[in-house]
């Protein structure tokens, strides 16, 4: 059995004959664990073997390390025993995109392995300029900005309650605690950041890892319902909500689809209850919705799925 004792002998063991399998056992075995093997085998860690660090640094699943830390491990890798040679390469996978500008700045000023090395200077420029895009960002996705995640992850958000009439909640499920599930009272659905607007009959869509929300039924200042056509997005990384521009018309119970760099909503009714024919696309690169080719009737509680790169609308 893998551990913290034996784990860096049976890597040199699978690497000397080939063993895949107990190699990529090794790999997710420090995935999980390197948070508490830096604390209490440090000098161990710092001892990796290059090959190994790297595969570790690749995994989507690293996430008991910030992305600062994950940076201050690399740097004090290389210092130790001069390995800078490696340098280039590993902090290739090191996902900048997923630091804050202000952690950012600080990396860049504060040291002076940033300054030294060109491909270091370029990879925090990018992501600089990744953040200064903030509407851009879905269709800018790189492996350096790529949320780092244990599993895939279900959302389910706002909606209507019995004791309040449109909801803001945004939860997800987290299969982590499975012998929880049966105990009563406990569910596997956890809060994160609250809508900027309780909505239900909204449509949702994903584009490059953020989870994009439009129109829908939401309560006026007059305690009056009706379709609106505000959108927002939400960031896993930061578990944060942004506006982006509204639709050109107000909908509910109608499509959104995200077909390559754009959303597509499709039909839905306004706020009179008029049923729609109408087609509209959102840009993020100019966060803008513009008109396309209207359907070819109006339509309504109609159901909607993209597949290979094609809207597909039933109903």
């Amino acid at each position: 059995e893998l551990n913290s004792f034996n784990y860096l002998d049976l890597y040199k063991l699978a690497d000397l004959f080939n063993l895949t399998l107990l190699e990529n056992a090794v790999v997710d075995f420090l995935v999980k664990h390197l948070s508490e093997l830096l604390k209490s085998h440090p000098e161990e860690v710092l001892a990796l073997p290059y090959c190994l660090l790297r595969e570790v640094f690749k995994s989507d699943r690293l996430t008991s390390l910030s992305e600062e830390q994950i940076w201050q491990l690399a740097v004090r890798w290389l210092e130790h025993n001069c390995r800078y040679q490696y340098m280039d390469e590993l902090l290739q996978y090191v996902r900048f995109g997923l630091m804050d500008v202000d952690t950012l700045h600080t990396v860049a000023l504060s040291h002076p392995l940033v300054q030294a090395s060109e491909t270091a200077t370029a990879l925090i420029n990018e992501a600089l300029a990744y953040h200064q895009s903030i509407y851009a960002q879905p269709v800018w996705q790189t492996r350096r900005t790529k949320p780092r995640f244990q599993s895939d992850t279900l959302y389910i958000l706002g909606g209507k309650k019995r004791e309040i009439c449109k909801v803001k909640e945004l939860r997800y499920f987290n299969p982590v605690d499975q012998e929880n599930v049966h105990i009563a009272g406990v569910a596997n659905w956890s809060e994160l950041a609250p809508m900027p607007l309780g909505r239900s009959h909204h449509c949702v869509a994903v584009m490059g890892d953020f989870l994009f929300v439009a129109g829908g039924e939401a309560e006026h200042s007059t305690g009056r319902s009706c379709a609106v056509r505000t959108a927002c997005r939400y960031d896993p990384r930061s578990d944060s909500w942004a506006e982006i521009a509204p639709m050109k018309n107000c909908r509910e119970h109608f499509v959104l689809g995200a077909v390559d760099e754009y959303l597509y909503a499709v039909g839905g009714r306004n706020e009179l209850r008029q049923v729609l024919p109408t087609v509209e696309r959102y840009c993020p690169k100019k966060n803008k919705w513009t008109f396309v080719q209207s359907f070819d009737r109006s339509l309504s509680c109609h159901a909607g799925y993209v597949v290979d790169g094609l809207l597909w609308i039933s109903g």
